[in-house]
């Protein structure tokens, strides 16, 4: 093969490399995302409400919902899962950005940039790394809270072009057990609004999310029910 022919090969495939690199770095950012503190006390959303979501949440399941939008360029993030603690207790462990690299498994240091005065919002900066062979990815956040009923976050920087969304709290569902007992049960509602800027291949994404997502979810499930046990 002619030098030539040989360069633009390695470069097309080192191109492709790098590509990757940068999805799988935003696919880090989104998850970060996850770890932002916010909770909303209300009534659950329609999508919650539907019987194969409540059906997943009864069986222990993180519930995951994956939308496309704009020619794929935009995507809808729904995830939920059920946890048998309080939501004090959910919320404690939402907002707990100090600790959050020692019970979440991607995220590497949670780091609170600035914050109001009265404590209405905060800039959060997250590391996170993806896998062994990546660098770490950080990301910074503005979260905006309305105890104790709303918190959004939204992108201020990073790798993706756009990223939004919030955390909800849902009302208790009362539960019995052989015992009789009332054991209190919350559920954490997810929704995220993401555009990572540049191609990603649909495939590889929703694979990521459907993965990542529950992961980070039993994570905060695991964390708030040990100290809800504990009490």
């Amino acid at each position: 093969m002619h030098w030539r022919a040989k360069f633009t090969e390695a470069r097309g495939r080192c191109g492709h490399w790098r590509q990757h690199l940068l999805g799988l770095g935003a696919k880090v950012c989104t998850i970060a995302g996850l770890l932002l503190p916010l909770a909303t006390w209300g009534s659950q959303p329609s999508w919650v409400n539907e019987q194969t979501v409540q059906q997943e949440l009864d069986a222990g399941q993180v519930a995951v919902r994956i939308v496309f939008e704009d020619d794929e360029a935009r995507m809808r993030v729904h995830a939920a899962v059920r946890i048998h603690a309080s939501p004090k207790t959910v919320w404690s462990v939402l907002t707990d950005c100090d600790h959050a690299a020692s019970f979440i498994p991607v995220v590497k240091r949670c780091h609170r940039v600035q914050s109001a005065p009265d404590g209405s919002w905060d800039l959060i900066e997250h590391e996170a790394k993806y896998s062994w062979f990546m660098p770490a990815i950080t990301c910074v956040i503005r979260v905006d809270y309305k105890p104790p009923q709303r918190i959004d976050f939204k992108r201020i920087s990073g790798d993706l072009k756009e990223e939004d969304g919030h955390w909800m709290l849902v009302d208790p569902v009362p539960e019995s057990n052989a015992l009789g007992k009332m054991p209190e049960s919350t559920v954490v509602e997810y929704e995220l609004h993401v555009e990572p800027g540049f191609w990603i291949p649909r495939i590889l994404l929703r694979h990521s999310l459907r993965t990542e997502l529950p992961a980070v979810l039993e994570a905060v499930r695991a964390h708030a029910e040990s100290i809800a046990d504990e009490k």
